[in-house]
């Protein structure tokens, strides 16, 4: 595998909009020697009503152009081409993240794969999951619309990766996206160049030991179509949607803690060896609470990708 670099997430909800606060985070991954940062629209405070907004967006590239980084683009989380109630505010909202990707001069733009029943409607009075029908049409529809993002994303020269959800306590199966062989199959089917996967590791392990799947032969088949990975650890154990209590699901290990790779159990260097033909970047996707630890986690990512090979001579840009 050839590895461009690796990137730090810049978390969405602890910039959330404040140019202040996302100056102190490029300062602290400069320092660190990230040489990628994954940036999300919502998060940079661009995004309104699915629109960017034109001066939002003058002001975060002027500050975007101190810095020698360079970018991966995640979609705002709730953005769903699954939504028969509001497709026109998704196909809006999916256009303008492509637009926002080419705006910062990067390749690859991180979608959730779409959700039967997403999860600001899990403890909904009356919320239950579609019929198979619905499910099949919604699916269908996602389809489409991938597809023709797919040439909208060929035009600005973006790369739409689909990434792999974690399941719930409380509500799975609630997206075919929670099972790599459902979402290889849904991606070969698009059959676009422009449209791949993100593949989650964190992820794809919660779903693994709660399904009870082979996680590197789920790995293996999805490898084709990987174009980018978030790579973090956890223990393997899911919780419900509404526990959000970071520190009491620490104790327990408990969740999908987006831990720095190594504290956890993901067997990740088995499932990275598993994707000989990637070429792209790693995210190192954590959460704000293990900021502190960032620079151990990319030290132990690079021991985990190049081991004793200080030269890391499949990394491109580092």
């Amino acid at each position: 595998m050839k590895i461009a670099g690796f990137a730090i997430n810049a978390d969405a909800a602890k910039v959330d909009g404040s140019p202040d606060t996302l100056r102190e985070e490029l300062d602290y991954y400069a320092r660190l020697g990230f040489p990628y940062v994954e940036i999300a629209p919502h998060g940079a405070g661009v995004m309104f009503n699915g629109r960017l907004n034109k001066e939002r967006m003058k002001g975060l590239l002027a500050l975007l152009a101190g810095y020698p980084f360079s970018y991966v683009v995640h979609g705002p989380n709730p953005m769903n081409l699954m939504n028969m109630e509001a497709g026109d505010v998704e196909r809006r909202m999916f256009i303008s993240t492509i637009e926002f990707t080419a705006a910062l001069g990067t390749g690859v733009m991180v979608y959730h794969a779409g959700r039967f029943l997403p999860e600001e409607k899990f403890l909904l009075p009356g919320a239950v999951m579609p019929s198979l029908k619905v499910q099949k049409a919604m699916l269908d529809m996602e389809r489409s619309l991938l597809g023709e993002m797919g040439d909208l994303a060929a035009r600005y020269g973006v790369t739409i990766a689909v990434e792999n959800a974690r399941p719930f306590l409380d509500a799975s199966p609630y997206c075919y996206g929670e099972f790599l062989d459902q979402l290889g199959a849904v991606i070969r089917e698009i059959n676009h160049p422009r449209v791949g996967v993100t593949l989650d590791l964190g992820h794809a392990y919660l779903a693994a030991c709660h399904y009870h799947f082979d996680l590197l032969d789920e790995v293996e088949a999805v490898a084709p179509y990987v174009r980018h990975i978030h790579l973090h650890d956890n223990f393997g154990k899911i919780c419900a949607s509404y526990e959000k209590k970071q520190a009491e699901m620490a104790a327990t290990g408990r969740g999908d803690m987006h831990l720095p790779v190594g504290w956890g159990e993901i067997p990740a260097g088995d499932a990275l060896a598993r994707l000989n033909n990637f070429n792209g970047v790693i995210t190192l996707e954590m959460r704000p609470r293990y900021s502190a630890f960032y620079g151990e986690a990319l030290a132990n990512a690079r021991a985990l990708v190049y081991g004793g090979d200080r030269e890391r001579k499949g990394e491109l840009n580092e």
